[in-house]
Formats: C-alpha cells, sequence, structure tokens
C-alpha cells in the first residue's frame, strides 16, 4: 500500500507538528499586528499633540508681534487718557513708547527660578574668571621675584669674586666681612662635611642676599673704584661717579 495509513502513529504525529507550527505563526503574527497597530496610535497622538502645540504657539508668536488694534478695550482707555501712538505715555511723554515684552513660560519651574539661575551662573563665571586673573598674576609675580632672585645671586657671586682679586692685589689677606669673598674650598674629603655645615650657618647669619649685594657693592665702589655691571675700575671717586650709569643693574 502506497498511502500512508491515517490512523497510524506516523500520520498523526505529522499532523500535531503541523497543527501546531501553523497555531505559534497565528500566535507571532497576531502579536506582531497588535504591536504594529499600537505603534502607530502612538505616533497619530504625537502628530497630533504636535500638530496642537505648533498652531498655538504660532497664534501666540503672531499675537505678540502684532500691535494691539484700536478695537481693543485696553487700548481704548488709554486712548480716553490721552495715549496717542507713537509718543511716550505720561504727561510729559517721557515714558516707554513700546509695550513691556511678554516673556512665554513653559516650563513648570516657579517663578523667578529661571532669572535666580542665570544670576548664578553669572555669579559663578565672573568669581571663576576673577581667580582664573588672580591665579595668573600670581604665577607671573612668582616667576619674576625667581628671575630676579637668580640675577641677584649671579651678581653677588660676581663681586665677591671681583672683590676677592682686587683685594689680594692690595695684599688684604683676609676679607673686611666673611662673605665678601668666595668660601675657600679644601681638597680633603673628611672636611667636605664639615665646610659645608660651615656655610650653611654663615648664609644664616648673613643679611639677605639683596642686602649683601647692596653692601659689597658700596665697598668694592668706595674702597676700589669698581663696577661690576660696567666690568671695569675707574682712576677715582670723580671718574666714577661721572662715567658709571649706577650702582645697580637698572641703572645699566
Amino acid at each position: 500500500m502506497s498511502d500512508d495509513d491515517y490512523m497510524s502513529d506516523k500520520f498523526l504525529e505529522n499532523s500535531e507538528k503541523s497543527g501546531s507550527s501553523g497555531l505559534l505563526y497565528r500566535h507571532a503574527d497576531k502579536r506582531k499586528f497588535e504591536m504594529m497597530k499600537r505603534k502607530t496610535e502612538i505616533e497619530a497622538k504625537m502628530q497630533e499633540k504636535n500638530s496642537v502645540k505648533y498652531m498655538e504657539q504660532e497664534k501666540r508668536e503672531a499675537g505678540l508681534s502684532s500691535a494691539i488694534k484700536s478695537t481693543n478695550k485696553g487700548f481704548e482707555l488709554l486712548m480716553k487718557m490721552g495715549y496717542k501712538p507713537g509718543q511716550g505715555i505720561g504727561k510729559t511723554e517721557s515714558g516707554m513708547i513700546e509695550p513691556l515684552g511678554v516673556e512665554v513660560k513653559l516650563d513648570r519651574h516657579g517663578l523667578g527660578k529661571g532669572i535666580k539661575r542665570k544670576q548664578t551662573q553669572s555669579k559663578s563665571s565672573l568669581d571663576n574668571g576673577k581667580l582664573d586673573n588672580k591665579c595668573m598674576k600670581d604665577f607671573r609675580s612668582r616667576i619674576s621675584q625667581r628671575k630676579a632672585e637668580q640675577l641677584m645671586k649671579a651678581d653677588l657671586y660676581k663681586s665677591q669674586k671681583v672683590c676677592e682679586q682686587l683685594d689680594t692685589q692690595l695684599n688684604i689677606k683676609e676679607p673686611v666681612n666673611g662673605w665678601f669673598w668666595l668660601p675657600q674650598k679644601t681638597e680633603s674629603s673628611s672636611d667636605t662635611e664639615d665646610e659645608e655645615e660651615e656655610e650653611e650657618e654663615e648664609e644664616e647669619e648673613a643679611p639677605p642676599i639683596n642686602e649683601r649685594l647692596e653692601i659689597l657693592t658700596k665697598y668694592l665702589r668706595e674702597k676700589h673704584f669698581y663696577c661690576i655691571w660696567c666690568g671695569e675700575a675707574f682712576n677715582n671717586d670723580d671718574d666714577l661717579r661721572n662715567n658709571c650709569p649706577g650702582n645697580t643693574r637698572n641703572d645699566h
């Protein structure tokens, strides 16, 4: 027998499979159709809502941009009180010509919140700007101060070196002040730490760099008629006074 038996288990299994698969497809299609329908309804509602808002906005802008008509009750009252179009309000006609602008409030925040937020933001930006300017000024001040200290150290080193040479030429065995000459260094490594400690103590006892430079400059000019910025020794005090611009770096 070529055809399958309709009462056999094989035929029943095939029929159950085909029926269940068809049922699944029908459920899936139905769910998909419902989702598409719901999506279409939501989009239609959104379009309707947006169109109403758009129409309201257009009407509002048209009303705000157009002048008040003469048939308006408020305009009639103004005309009775002496108002003339194009002239300022008040007895002397020095008041406002155009009415106050209307700012439409579209959010749900309380009145004055937007103004307060703008004031806070402007104050914050102003404070940040002041802070940035102050930081920049402080940074520039520190840089200029550091450069000035480096220049003073270099000038002091040069003055000490020249002072030692000139004093030695006059057979002066020891400096008038301990820091007038450069610190003496020995070759023995055992005394290195002691010498460094002595130098640190002398640095602490000595006046600040600017005062040391001023004192040493005065000594070189009075004792040797020498100017470190001119780089030469003059013949006498008159020659130094007449040909040297001054006793500071800025004078040169």
